[in-house]
């Protein structure tokens, strides 16, 4: 973890680079050329028709959200190789409290990912844990998306975890609480994918969109291991 003095430092930097990357990237996408480009790399990270966000891209909604994206990142507890943090989870219901721990069984790996799950389940556990939502109706929001406000409570979350549940999900669901227990201790907002081996970080992924790496998930899986890229 970062001295006191230090994350105040970081916390500066990170705020006025990431300010002025935006600034900058916003105002290059007014050239059509440079916009073309940006269609096409967002399109193919985001899976969503480009008109769908572009009213939003850069706006000043986005820029509060990746700034907390970059904060969170200077918090993240969960490291590679280091002990996995066994945060509390709840079920889509809000019946029943969990440790993330608990999905884990034996010597195999816990992985959050679910679209290999049928390929892996005979190597892997699995677990999707259901956090805040990145572009809720009140925020930075796309046009022609699921229509959900940001979850106020609990009860909120988990219904909105229910309509992932039902899109027939073929892992097991749980929800972060709402002080985001895992959401901080994982740097996982939006998205993030991580390796969990006798309770140890064995694998970690970079901050998605951009950095979520499918392929190196089930590298790992096909081949116990692989040369991990670190992201700090």
């Amino acid at each position: 973890m970062l001295s006191s003095l230090g994350y105040a430092i970081a916390w500066r930097f990170t705020v006025i680079r990431t300010a002025l990357a935006i600034g900058l990237v916003r105002i290059a996408s007014s050239i059509p050329i440079i916009q073309d480009k940006i269609k096409k790399y967002n399109e193919k990270h985001f899976l969503v028709p480009y008109e769908d966000f572009w009213q939003s891209w850069c706006s000043w909604e986005m820029l509060r959200i990746v700034i907390n994206q970059e904060l969170a990142e200077l918090e993240r507890t969960a490291k590679l190789g280091l002990p996995a943090p066994n945060c509390k989870l709840v079920s889509t219901d809000g019946k029943t409290e969990k440790r993330l721990l608990d999905f884990a069984r034996g010597d195999r790996p816990l992985n959050d990912f679910t679209k290999v799950v049928r390929e892996y389940a005979d190597v892997a556990d699995f677990l999707v844990v259901y956090i805040s939502e990145a572009h809720p109706t009140d925020g930075w929001k796309w046009s022609n998306n699921v229509e959900i406000p940001q979850h106020k409570n609990l009860e909120e979350r988990c219904e909105a975890a229910e309509i992932l549940k039902s899109s027939q999900c073929p892992a097991p669901i749980m929800v972060d609480t709402m002080d985001d227990e895992a959401t901080k201790a994982y740097g996982a907002f939006p998205e993030r994918l991580f390796i969990i081996q006798q309770g140890k970080i064995v694998y970690e992924g970079g901050m998605g969109p951009y950095n979520y790496d499918l392929e190196e998930v089930k590298n790992w899986l096909e081949n116990g291991k692989i040369e991990v890229k670190i992201y700090e």
